[in-house]
C-alpha cells in the first residue's frame, strides 16, 4: 500500500516550463497560475503500516519498493561528533564501522563487499549518524548480517587506531589551515582552493572551541584511546537510540524476520542521556581572508542559527526559497547572474542541529575584481529582506515549490519514505511536524518572512570567509 498523493501541483519546483519545440523559434515562459494547477497539495497517507518495533526497543519503519532489485537499510543514530567528551571519539567510531565488523576482518570485509556488489555509507553530523547499506535483493540476508554486523561489532583495535592517526587517515588527515590574514601579505597559498574548503574554513572559525567543533589536532590524535571510542559506542549505540529505514525489493513479512533475527537478541539499554549543546555568540563581523592561488575568488558568509523549534523551521524555510534557495529564481541569482553576470551561482543554505545551534550561510563565487560586488549584493538583499514584505507571487511560488516539490519528493519511492520517516522520528521521537508540515507551509504569510529574517539574519554578526587572490 503505498502513500496518498492528493492532486499534487506538479511541476510547481520548476517555476517555469520553456517551451522551445525547435530552434529559433520564440520562447514561451508559463507561469505556475497558468498551468491550471489548483490548491491541493500532497498528502502523506497512514504511516503507521510501515512502523515497527522491537521487543529490545529498536523501531523502525519498512517499505517494500520493487522499482529496482535492491534493498537499502540505514540506520540513524541519536549521537554524533559534539557528543564525545575527547575530540576525534565519535570520528574513530565511524572509521571503524567503515573497515567492517571485527568478526569479518577488513580483507573480508572488502571482498564480501566486492562479492555482494554492496555499498557503504557513513554520515555524520554534529548530533546525527547515518549508516546506510544498499545490497542487491539476491544477498539480503548475508547483507543484513554485515549491516548489524557494522553497527553493534565494529572492529575498534590497535590497527585500525593507528591507521587512523596517520597522515592522509580519516584522524590524521584533518587539514591543517594557516591562520588569516588580509590578503595583501605574503603567507601560505591555497593551491586547491575551492567552495567546499571555504565553507570548511567557515565552520572551523563558526566552531572553535565549542563542542561542535570538528578539527582534530595532533595532540587530540595522540591523546586517542580505544577504551573511550569502545565506550562511546556502548553509550550510544543502543536499541533505543536509534531508528532503522529497510526499502527496497522485498516481501515485509520475509525482511522483518532478517531484522528480527540479527537486532532482537542486542541486549535492551536504557536510553543514553543526551546533551544539549551551548549556543554561539559570534562577536561583530569579522572577515578572514586566505590566499588561493585560482582564476577567481569563493564567498563564504553566514553566522549561527540557534536551536530552531520544528514548527518555525517552515518559515525559513520559505524565505530562504525566495532569497537564496539554490534554484534559478531565487532573489540573489537574479541579482548575481540573471541582471549582472558577476557569478554562476549566489545561495543560502540553512544548516539545523537538534541539540545545539546549526548554520545559516550565503555562498557564491566570481572573479576576483567582483568580489566585493557579489558581498554588497548579499547584504543588499538581506537588508531588503528585513524591511520589506515579499510578494504574494514570491510566495505562491515558494510554497508551492516546498510541498508540491521537496516535500513531495521524499516519498518519491520506497527508499525516500523510509528515510524520511525514520530520520524525522530520530530527531523528534514523533511524526507530527512532518504530518503537519504541508499545512504549515501554506500558512506562512509575508509578516511571518519578514519576521524571520529579522529573527534568524543579523549581518552585524557575520563572519565572512574571502579566499582568493
Amino acid at each position: 500500500m503505498k502513500l496518498v498523493a492528493v492532486a499534487p501541483r506538479l511541476g510547481l519546483a520548476l517555476v517555469f516550463v520553456l517551451i522551445a519545440p525547435f530552434p529559433g523559434r520564440a520562447q514561451v515562459f508559463h507561469h505556475p497560475r497558468d498551468m491550471g494547477f489548483g490548491d491541493s497539495r500532497f498528502g502523506i497517507g497512514n504511516t503507521a503500516m510501515f512502523r515497527f518495533q522491537l521487543e529490545n526497543g529498536l523501531p523502525g519503519f519498512v517499505v517494500p519498493d520493487l522499482t529496482v532489485p535492491l534493498i537499502q537499510l540505514t540506520a540513524f543514530v541519536r549521537a554524533g561528533r559534539g557528543d564525545d567528551d575527547h575530540q576525534g571519539v565519535a570520528e574513530m567510531l565511524v572509521a571503524a564501522m567503515r573497515r567492517g565488523p571485527c568478526w569479518m576482518g577488513a580483507s573480508g570485509f572488502r571482498q564480501a563487499m566486492n562479492r555482494m556488489a554492496a555499498t557503504l555509507e557513513i554520515h555524520m553530523t554534529a548530533d546525527l549518524t547515518e549508516i546506510s547499506f544498499n545490497v542487491p535483493a539476491e544477498h539480503a540476508e548475508q547483507g543484513m548480517r554485515v549491516f548489524s554486523g557494522i553497527i553493534r561489532e565494529p572492529c575498534l583495535d590497535r590497527e585500525g587506531l593507528e591507521a587512523f592517526r596517520r597522515p592522509g587517515g580519516e584522524g590524521g588527515g584533518t587539514p591543517a589551515f594557516p591562520p588569516p590574514g588580509t590578503g595583501n601579505e605574503p603567507g601560505p597559498l591555497l593551491r586547491d582552493g575551492s567552495l567546499q574548503l571555504a565553507v570548511d574554513l567557515f565552520h572551523a572559525k563558526l566552531f572553535e572551541g565549542h563542542r561542535y567543533d570538528d578539527v582534530i589536532t595532533e595532540q587530540d590524535l595522540t591523546d586517542l584511546a580505544l577504551d573511550d571510542v569502545e565506550d562511546f559506542h556502548r553509550e550510544f549505540f543502543t536499541p533505543t537510540n536509534m531508528v532503522l529505514a529497510v526499502s527496497g525489493a522485498f516481501e515485509r513479512r520475509r525482511i522483518l524476520q532478517q531484522v528480527d533475527q540479527r537486532f532482537a537478541d542486542w541486549e535492551e539499554r536504557r536510553p543514553p542521556r543526551l546533551r544539549n549543546a551551548s549556543r554561539i555568540e559570534t562577536p561583530p563581523r569579522q572577515t578572514l581572508r586566505y590566499r588561493a592561488g585560482k582564476l577567481q575568488t569563493w564567498i563564504v558568509i553566514g553566522h549561527e542559527l540557534p536551536r530552531v523549534n520544528p514548527r518555525d523551521i517552515p518559515v525559513l524555510q520559505v524565505m530562504n526559497y525566495i532569497l537564496g534557495g539554490g534554484h534559478f529564481d531565487t532573489r540573489l541569482f537574479r541579482e548575481v547572474r540573471d541582471k549582472r553576470g558577476l557569478a554562476n551561482d549566489a545561495s543560502g543554505f540553512l544548516e539545523f542541529n537538534v541539540r545545539g545551534p546549526g548554520s545559516y550561510t550565503f555562498r557564491t563565487y566570481g572573479r576576483h575584481e567582483v568580489a566585493q560586488q557579489l558581498i554588497d549584493i548579499i547584504y543588499a538583499e538581506i537588508d531588503r529582506m528585513q524591511n520589506e514584505l515579499v510578494s504574494e507571487e514570491e510566495l505562491f511560488v515558494a510554497k508551492g515549490a516546498l510541498i508540491d516539490g521537496d516535500f513531495a519528493m521524499r516519498f518519491e519511492n520506497g527508499v525516500t519514505t523510509a528515510r524520511t520517516l525514520a530520520e524525522e522520528f530520530v530527531r523528534y521521537g514523533t511524526l507530527d511536524h512532518l504530518i503537519r508540515y504541508p499545512d504549515r507551509v501554506d500558512d506562512v504569510s509575508a509578516e511571518d518572512v519578514r519576521r524571520a529574517a529579522q529573527r534568524y539574519l543579523d549581518p552585524e554578526r557575520m563572519v565572512e570567509v574571502i579566499m582568493g587572490r
